[in-house]
């Protein structure tokens, strides 16, 4: 076997979000999400990894592992705790985080909005508020104005997919809105516009400022869709697009009805690159929701253990070939793979999960496909969401009652490739790899 080659370009590193792993900030709605015990277990992000505390660590671990680009989050609670009111102390802590990145060597990429946002917008509806853009734009700007030397490259919403989703249909984020579809469209409007006057406002202050390298895009979550039988393929175009499409129109091109979008800096494309999270293939299996064309999501029941990750969801790498494949022949523009990852305790299949999808990652770069970035999903043991600490996501295993960080033995592995820049002869010989 012949080792797999990386271009000396392609960038390698991990992914984390404020709120699953920095802790101690109660202004954040998802502090107040769990002393309302809407987190499993009632647990609390207060706790999380203490990394606001331990981010030079944790940055000397990603150092040492190789790591050679990180995406992180800016918690906007820790800029603005209270409407209005900017926080020197959480403005002079994230400029300590990205210069120390930056001393290292390790590019950071910077999400705007990953899923948290301040109590005080919460409280005034969300994005639902007819103020919530306005509220992002503010936030944008300081954000560009506090580290625009430092930063040239912003992600700005994560999964507004998976984000209006969870809050609205199914209800397990803030405020636990169930079943309101009209809130999941107009959330997704208002998230579709933040992120067009982000692109045009980030633009305009850092080439005010002289810098010419920016960079903006949003991280896109992409499901594969499997149509259990050919009766359900109407139901899959159709969540399809609800899913994936509708963002795909609004954000990157500024197709959104009735909205007036502002001049892209790049003849009407609100994209420098787009980020993909992929993580599963999904089955879709016929029901009696006749508003999903009688079909609904679930995992193949039949697909043997050894393919199924913690949460039972199917290791699928083939996916991540296929939809990246089809979003750039669509969108003829540079992609990073901003979250792929598995939970895992035992840290038995997070290796192979790492080298297959690398796999299907070289393929796509063999046929073409502009694929410069893969983070990993996550760099650290975290609080996912309202599934809280139990799923195992981190390269580094962290001890909640102590804090104490211990990379896996998946963390060498991965750090090899980063280094090497190839999965080598003896990786190859060591896991069995399937084509999935």
């Amino acid at each position: 076997m012949k080792p797999i080659i990386f271009p000396k370009d392609f960038l390698f590193g991990s992914a984390t979000a404020a709120s699953q792993i920095e802790g101690n900030d109660p202004n954040t709605n998802w502090y107040h999400w769990g002393e309302q015990g809407k987190i499993d277990r009632n647990e609390s992000p207060i706790t999380a990894c203490d990394h606001y505390h331990r981010y030079k660590e944790d940055i000397e671990l990603m150092e040492s592992l190789n790591q050679e680009t990180y995406r992180m989050s800016i918690e906007w609670s820790r800029l603005e705790p209270k409407k209005g009111e900017w926080s020197q102390v959480g403005i002079d802590h994230y400029r300590d985080e990205l210069e120390l990145l930056l001393s290292k060597n390790i590019k950071p990429l910077v999400t705007l909005h990953h899923f948290s946002i301040p109590q005080w917008m919460q409280e005034e509806g969300g994005f639902l508020s007819p103020n919530s853009v306005d509220y992002f734009v503010k936030f944008t700007k300081k954000v560009v104005e506090c580290y625009g030397d430092v930063i040239n490259e912003y992600c700005t919403i994560n999964e507004p997919n998976v984000f209006v989703n969870d809050t609205y249909l199914d209800g397990k984020y803030p405020p636990g809105d169930k079943g309101n579809l009209a809130g999941y469209f107009k959330a997704s409007k208002n998230l579709m516009v933040c992120h067009l006057k982000a692109y045009v406002l980030i633009h305009k202050m850092r080439k005010e400022m002289g810098y010419s390298d920016t960079k903006v895009g949003f991280a896109h979550h992409l499901a594969y869709f499997t149509p259990k039988n050919p009766l359900l393929k109407p139901s899959r175009k159709l969540m399809d697009h609800l899913f994936h499409g509708i963002f795909f129109k609004g954000m990157v091109e500024g197709r959104i009805r009735g909205v007036k979008v502002p001049e892209a800096p790049r003849g009407g494309v609100y994209c420098d690159f787009l980020g993909i999270n992929y993580y599963s293939r999904h089955l879709i299996v016929p029901s009696l929701d006749i508003g999903m064309l009688f079909g609904k999501i679930t995992f193949d029941p039949t697909v043997p253990k050894k393919r199924l990750n913690d949460l039972g969801w199917e290791i699928y790498p083939k996916g991540l070939y296929k939809m990246l494949r089809s979003t750039y022949r669509k969108y003829k523009m540079p992609l990073y793979i901003t979250e792929n990852g598995i939970p895992d305790k035992a840290d038995a299949k997070r290796g192979q999960f790492i080298i297959e999808h690398l796999l299907q990652v070289k393929k796509l770069l063999d046929k073409g496909v502009d694929v410069q970035r893969y983070y990993h999903w996550s760099l650290l043991d975290n609080l996912e969401w309202n599934e809280g600490y139990a799923p195992k996501f981190g390269l580094v295993e962290v001890n909640y009652e102590t804090q104490e960080r211990t990379p896996r033995p998946s963390a060498h592995l991965y750090s090899r490739i980063c280094k090497e820049k190839q999965i080598s002869e003896d990786m190859l010989r060591d896991f069995t790899i399937e084509e999935a």
